[in-house]
C-alpha cells in the first residue's frame, strides 16, 4: 500500500541518519535545535507562563481557587508544544544548508556514488534561503484557507482529518524536497512529481508529523526526515521517467 511504503521510507530514513556515513552531518542541525529550543524555553516560554500564573493569581476567583495548578499546567504544556513548534520553525530556517547538505549525502548514498564536492557555503545559505522562502509562499494561503473554513459552522467538523491531511502533505513538500534541490530540480518540479506519488507521501508525511510532535525527539526526527524523504524522492523519481 502505498501509505504504508510512505511510512517505511520515513522508518528507513531514521535507520540511514544514524549509520556512520551520515552521523556526522546530524550533528550541526541536532546542536542547533537544542540551542533553539533552549532559548525559546528560556526567552519565551518561561517568561509568559510566569506572567499568566501572576494573571491567574490576581484575577481567579476564590472559590476557583483550586482550578489554578490544573490551568497553570495547561499554560505550560500549550506554551511549551508552541515553544517546539517555533523551535522546530527555525532549526529549519537555520539548518536549511546543513540539510542540504544532509540530503546530498544521502543522495550519494543510496546510488553507491562519491559524495558531489560541497557547496560554497554562503552560496548554499542563499540558496537554501530562498528555497525555504517559496515553500512559505506555498504553505502560508493553504493555512490562512484552512483557518477561514475552521471558522465556518458545518464545515469546521470535518477540520481535525484536513488539518492533519494538510499537516501530512506539508510535511512531504519540505522534506522530499532538500533530495530536490540537491539534484538541482526546481520546487515546481518537486510539486508536480509529489503529486504524481500523493498517497505514499501522505504516509510519509504522517509518520513526520506524529514524531515531531513529540517534545525532545523532534530534534533528532528533523535530520531523520531528511533523510527519508530524500528516500521518498528517489523512490518517485525512479519510477517515473523525466
Amino acid at each position: 500500500m502505498p501509505l504504508l511504503h510512505g511510512g517505511q521510507l520515513f522508518l528507513s530514513g531514521l535507520q540511514l541518519a544514524l549509520s556512520p556515513e551520515l552521523r556526522r552531518y546530524i550533528i550541526v542541525p541536532a546542536v542547533i535545535g537544542v540551542l533553539a529550543f533552549s532559548l525559546t524555553l528560556i526567552f519565551m516560554v518561561l517568561p509568559l507562563a510566569g506572567e499568566a500564573s501572576a494573571w491567574l493569581q490576581h484575577n481567579l476567583p476564590t472559590w476557583l481557587s483550586w482550578l489554578h495548578t490544573a490551568l497553570l499546567i495547561l499554560v505550560y504544556i500549550t506554551l511549551g508544544l508552541a515553544g517546539f513548534w517555533l523551535s522546530s520553525l527555525l532549526v529549519t530556517l537555520i539548518s536549511a544548508p546543513f540539510l542540504g547538505q544532509l540530503a546530498e549525502a544521502t543522495w550519494a548514498l543510496s546510488h553507491a556514488a562519491a559524495p558531489t564536492p560541497a557547496t560554497n557555503l554562503l552560496t548554499s545559505v542563499r540558496s537554501s534561503f530562498g528555497r525555504e522562502l517559496q515553500k512559505l509562499r506555498y504553505h502560508l494561503p493553504r493555512f490562512l484557507g484552512l483557518l477561514i473554513f475552521s471558522l465556518v459552522p458545518g464545515l469546521n467538523v470535518f477540520m481535525p482529518l484536513l488539518w492533519f491531511g494538510f499537516g501530512a502533505w506539508l510535511m512531504a513538500v519540505q522534506f522530499a524536497d532538500y533530495g530536490s534541490e540537491s539534484q538541482h530540480q526546481t520546487f515546481r518540479f518537486t510539486l508536480q512529481r509529489l503529486s504524481q506519488a500523493r498517497f505514499r507521501a501522505l504516509g510519509f508525511g504522517a509518520c513526520v508529523s506524529f514524531t515531531l510532535a513529540i517534545p525532545f525527539v523532534n530534534f533528532l526526527v528533523l535530520p531523520a526526515a531528511v533523510v527519508g524523504g530524500t528516500l521518498l524522492w528517489k523512490s518517485i523519481t525512479e519510477e517515473t521517467p523525466s
